[in-house]
């Protein structure tokens, strides 16, 4: 014959689950995972938040941005790393790897027929780019200088409106902390951070440049 309760309290019939689920649960595995979350945090991902001018046109003042750490560096990622100078925590763009020739001279725009000198062109081991990503209209002068073994050539994308590698030169790889690869806040915001630069052929000669 089968005996059925009626009535049993609710939470009598779940009490035995919650007894069961807190002696699961240990002091050694919550700290477990508190170390887990910790350890994400400090060596594979965390956000950081966009203060200033100098890379607008991609990211705006408030941006929260998802930074990888684990990343491989890659010509045109934007990072994020300490100022080597002032010792702050800015948000730049690698243009040139280690052992790159990196030069710049003053762009050249074509308007009915006239040139007018604008901005800057970047030239990477004597190659041109084109940097959809970047805005100037100050000319700019960097002569070719070829990277150290272990350090990165940074530009902000807003070139007028930078302090970048062309003030305190080139940055060792230890100052970098990671790659800034989306952004994830507003969420009217919420895109991929382009990387993505071209290399053009210009009818102007290229500046002397070693490989």
């Amino acid at each position: 014959m089968t005996v059925v309760r009626i009535g049993q309290p609710e939470q009598q019939r779940r009490q035995p689950r919650r007894s069961l689920l807190r002696s699961r649960v240990t002091p050694g595995m919550a700290l477990l995972v508190i170390l887990s979350v910790v350890a994400v945090r400090l060596w594979v991902l965390e956000t950081a938040i966009v203060e200033g001018r100098s890379m607008e046109g991609t990211l705006r003042p408030r941006d929260r941005v998802l930074v990888l750490k684990l990343l491989g560096l890659k010509r045109f990622d934007v990072v994020v790393l300490t100022d080597p100078q002032a010792q702050e925590t800015v948000i730049k763009r690698i243009v040139g790897l280690p052992g790159d020739t990196i030069s710049m001279v003053p762009g050249r725009l074509n308007l009915n027929g006239r040139e007018i000198i604008t901005g800057s062109q970047l030239y990477v081991n004597g190659e041109a780019y084109e940097e959809p990503y970047a805005t100037s209209s100050l000319p700019t002068v960097t002569i070719p200088m070829r990277l150290p073994e272990g350090s990165y050539f940074l530009l902000g994308d807003n070139r007028d409106d930078s302090v970048d590698s062309r003030v305190y030169g080139p940055v060792p790889r230890k100052y970098i902390h990671g790659v800034a690869v989306a952004v994830v806040y507003p969420f009217t915001r919420m895109q991929v951070i382009p990387r993505t630069a071209v290399r053009v052929a210009l009818t102007a000669s290229a500046p002397a440049a070693g490989r």
